[in-house]
């Protein structure tokens, strides 16, 4: 896997489909949410990288009501390489997201739409209060899910990180 060769043994375990997971699902249940559709399958990627690198989640707004235009364009010195970073977590979310179907948490529509399939995990798990990194990263995919969630269009999201869809 390609972010384990950069990271130490310790930095690469945060990255385990367990946790990477739980993240996601969160931000699939926020958009859920805002968005009968559910998450769009290919926004996960850009997901995980926001909540998990604080180099993005810290600068993340306030509001799901901030353009992302306009917060991508105010932003754009920390965006710098968020495209390398995006094709850096293609392997830890797609083992993710392979986790969350076996464990039957989610499911994909005809679509291709992220959605809910078992609402078992509580809003707020022990698991994830406990740990600040954790609860940081959570909160931050439940705020994407929701923001990305009003969006009304996936190549928009795209275009504003400067990522190539």
């Amino acid at each position: 896997m390609i972010i384990e060769s950069k990271l130490s043994k310790e930095e690469a375990n945060l990255y385990n489909p367990a946790y990477v997971g739980v993240v996601l699902y969160q931000a699939i249940r926020e958009c859920s949410e805002k968005n009968q559709q559910g998450l769009h399958c290919s926004l996960l990627y850009l997901i995980a990288p926001l909540a998990l690198c604080g180099r993005y989640s810290s600068v993340l707004p306030a509001s799901i009501s901030t353009p992302l235009a306009g917060w991508a364009s105010e932003c754009e010195g920390y965006l710098v390489g968020f495209a390398n970073s995006v094709s850096a977590y293609i392997d830890v979310v797609n083992m993710a997201i392979v986790f969350l179907l076996e464990q039957e948490a989610i499911f994909l529509s005809e679509n291709g739409y992220f959605q809910i399939k078992n609402e078992a995990m509580p809003k707020l798990p022990a698991m994830v209060n406990k740990n600040e990194t954790f609860k940081k990263a959570f909160l931050g995919a439940g705020f994407l899910g929701r923001w990305f969630g009003q969006s009304p269009s996936v190549e928009g999201i795209y275009t504003h990180l400067g990522v190539m869809p």
